[in-house]
């Protein structure tokens, strides 16, 4: 993992010009997009996604300092869904309950962790592995244009407890151009938040040895942060689609006040490219 630790203006110009993430189950491949979702039909064929994304993002939660990171893009779909849109924040998921413009279903995610040698601040405080995070998700299209989706997710290994997402986007379609922004607001239970921004007693003592004064800090759960993501994309029509993406999000609570946090101010940006293709019926 390559750390650039001056990213941040240009992800902040990546946020103001509009960027997006391409995801290829969002548009249609050989038509202009359906103004509303349609409600999916038992006999209808299925669709998978498969794609990855490059993005800019903080080293570890509350970092100043930035990293290229590689992220993969998978989903599955009957094709009266191909149409509907879906963020580039909006984790791997498989709807089992779907109306059209509502749907329910499970969700995935993987938390990569956190390396010491990531900033000086965490001296002392070993690594952190990656984490598995499964759950549910709910997502309802309140108009045509305007989509309101939140999660919840269980993580394993690295940390252990809850984490949420909570979002809404304004979608703007444009022939093969799509559009869309809206705000975000994640959840950190208390098995995530101890884990990345607090500091315990043992870690208090071997950080101090190494030469880093850090103090004990205790982080309880709550809303961690608070933002908003922009996104564009363009679909070619033949199965695939690219995108482009930027985001900004400002810790709150423990999270902000943290000895950890070297910049409360979080941004991200990046590129995708997907390629969608028919899998035929399901065979369940």
């Amino acid at each position: 993992m390559v750390v650039f630790p001056k990213l941040r203006s240009l992800l902040l110009a990546t946020v103001l010009a509009g960027g997006a993430c391409g995801v290829a189950h969002a548009a249609d491949l050989f038509t202009p997009p359906p103004p509303t979702p349609v409600p999916p039909s038992a006999n209808e064929d299925w669709y998978l996604t498969i794609g990855a994304s490059v993005s800019a993002d903080p080293s570890y939660p509350g970092a100043d300092n930035y990293s290229f990171r590689p992220g993969l893009i998978f989903s599955v779909r009957k094709a009266s869904q191909l149409n509907v849109f879906r963020s580039v924040d909006d984790n791997p998921s498989l709807a089992l309950f779907d109306t059209g413009n509502f749907r329910i279903g499970a969700v995935g995610r993987i938390d990569w962790g956190r390396d010491s040698g990531d900033s000086y601040r965490l001296t002392g405080l070993g690594n952190i592995d990656p984490a598995l995070e499964a759950g549910a998700f709910a997502e309802w299209y309140i108009t045509d244009w305007l989509r309101t989706r939140a999660e919840l997710r269980y993580g394993v290994g690295g940390f252990e407890g809850i984490r949420g997402l909570l979002g809404a986007d304004v979608i703007l379609p444009y022939g093969q151009w799509r559009f869309a922004v809206g705000p975000r607001l994640t959840y950190g239970g208390s098995g995530y938040m101890s884990t990345y921004f607090g500091v315990t007693p043992v870690q208090a003592v071997v950080a101090n040895a190494f030469g880093n004064p850090l103090p004990v800090y205790n982080a309880s759960a709550g809303f961690d942060m608070v933002g908003a993501m922009a996104q564009l994309t363009y679909n070619f029509r033949n199965g695939f689609e690219t995108g482009v993406f930027g985001g900004y999000g400002r810790l709150l609570g423990d999270a902000a006040s943290s000895p950890l946090t070297t910049d409360a101010n979080q941004f991200t940006a990046g590129v995708s490219l997907s390629y969608t293709f028919n899998i035929g019926k399901a065979w369940w």
